[in-house]
């Protein structure tokens, strides 16, 4: 059996301040914008883009920290 994987092929990010919505007039919410251009086992690119609040970013960032150390060993 071949086992085929997706990998990244490269990443952009941004950071933005959301400054209102409908609903509320004053949020100022940072939000990091992260762009994921992944190639597929087949070849093909795939744009994914992915909006993080700061809460969400912190999670990320400690399980990639997680996974780090466990290749780095």
């Amino acid at each position: 059996m071949d086992a085929s994987y997706s990998h990244l092929k490269d990443f952009d990010w941004s950071l933005r301040l959301v400054l209102s919505s409908d609903k509320l007039s004053g949020l100022r919410r940072p939000l990091l914008m992260l762009k994921l251009d992944v190639v597929g086992a087949d070849g093909v690119k795939q744009e994914k883009l992915v909006e993080l609040s700061e809460a969400e970013l912190d999670v990320l960032l400690a399980k990639l920290k997680k996974a780090q150390s466990l290749v780095v060993r």
